[in-house]
């Protein structure tokens, strides 16, 4: 298959383009950087030379650069199957009233605006084509959760759910799908402050964090897997950390351990 992840020079989104490659697709990666996207784009070509992958300078807040990205992917792979909605961002963590405007626009912008601009741009293609699914990830808030200091991601990922459910109300048994992904707690620079900013909040907060956090590596395979079964499903959900699995954590770890920041030196 032939795959786009946006947000994906780093973090989830590079890990998520790895396992494509591993299973044999093909992919396109982006990112607002163009430095950020070559380096991505030499390494994978480098891991994987006998797959595909193209590499495309995109900010999802701007439309033309969405609609610029859907016409990379289809000069360099010939179509797009799964479109993975990965781009976001989490501010500054403060009380809201507290928070420059500024920061709270750029994170509607790129998690709403550019969400929106993704999905308005690849439904109306993939119908042109007569297939393709796309995956809106999740994050914190997207199922109503509430949190002090994140009211500007929450509220933005709650947009997601909605966005997510009517897009798939809409689309009916049309030949495009779409779907929701959700990561659960991943450990990449969105959860890690920089060291500056780690306070006694942070080591706090690292005691749940080894309950209940994983690493890129972890999670990105069982995505992936998800995301070529449920293809074609319109509605299916992927979901790593599931209420479940949430409880089985903290239960044992009445009995073990984890240390998830340990390896990385944290």
């Amino acid at each position: 298959m032939n795959v786009v992840i946006t947000g994906s020079t780093k973090g989830i989104g590079l890990g998520l383009a790895r396992e494509f490659l591993k299973l044999g697709h093909d992919v396109v990666v982006s990112s607002r950087g163009s430095a950020a996207v070559e380096k991505a784009l030499a390494g994978l070509r480098a891991e994987f030379p006998g797959r595909k992958v193209v590499g495309k300078v995109c900010d999802v807040a701007d439309y033309a650069q969405v609609q610029g990205l859907w016409e990379a992917a289809v000069a360099g792979l010939g179509s797009v199957d799964i479109w993975v909605n990965n781009a976001g961002r989490d501010g500054i963590k403060v009380p809201f009233f507290m928070l420059p405007p500024d920061d709270y626009v750029k994170t509607i912008n790129t998690n709403v605006i550019g969400l929106m601009n993704c999905n308005r741009v690849a439904i109306p293609a993939m119908y042109q084509q007569g297939s393709g699914m796309i995956w809106n990830m999740e994050g914190f808030g997207s199922n109503g959760s509430v949190r002090p200091t994140l009211a500007a991601y929450g509220t933005s990922k709650y947009a997601v759910a909605y966005l997510t459910k009517a897009l798939a109300k809409e689309l009916g048994k049309s030949p495009v799908s779409v779907g929701y992904l959700s990561p659960g707690i991943v450990i990449t620079d969105l959860l890690v402050p920089p060291p500056e900013r780690r306070n006694r909040d942070w080591e706090r907060s690292k005691k749940i964090l080894n309950i209940l956090a994983d690493t890129v590596e972890t999670v990105t395979p069982f995505l992936v897997a998800g995301m070529l079964a449920g293809h074609g499903r319109n509605g299916a959900a992927v979901r790593w950390l599931t209420n479940g699995k949430v409880r089985r954590r903290f239960f044992m770890s009445i009995f073990r351990r984890r240390d998830v920041f340990g390896p990385l030196g944290l």
